[in-house]
């Protein structure tokens, strides 16, 4: 069983929120925010494609929350539409479940 190494992270301030994210994605750029989060252009360096990336807000303070976040994920996953960027990578700079807030 191979193991994937985990990537490294660099913080960004954004709009007064702070962005973790993978090295890959560089070039932060806001986009715009809602009630269940932000959202962000980038670069993928690995790909060389432009993504969006977008950051959720306490998306387990409730159960509802909970259900709201992977039903959005799920979605996102199998969406295929030109006006809708699909699922590319879900990703989190916690190391253990006690700081696991964001994602």
């Amino acid at each position: 069983m191979t193991t994937k190494e985990r990537p490294k992270f660099y913080r960004q301030e954004l709009n007064k929120t702070i962005w973790e994210v993978p090295e890959r994605y560089q070039t932060l750029s806001p986009v715009g925010s809602g009630a269940y989060g932000s959202v962000c252009s980038s670069y993928d360096e690995k790909t060389g494609l432009k993504i969006a990336v977008k950051k959720l807000s306490r998306p387990f303070q409730s159960i509802i929350h909970a259900k709201r976040t992977y039903r959005e994920l799920r979605l996102l996953k199998h969406m295929k539409h030109e006006n809708v960027i699909g699922l590319l990578d879900v990703f989190t700079p916690a190391t253990s479940l006690e700081e696991f807030n964001d994602v």
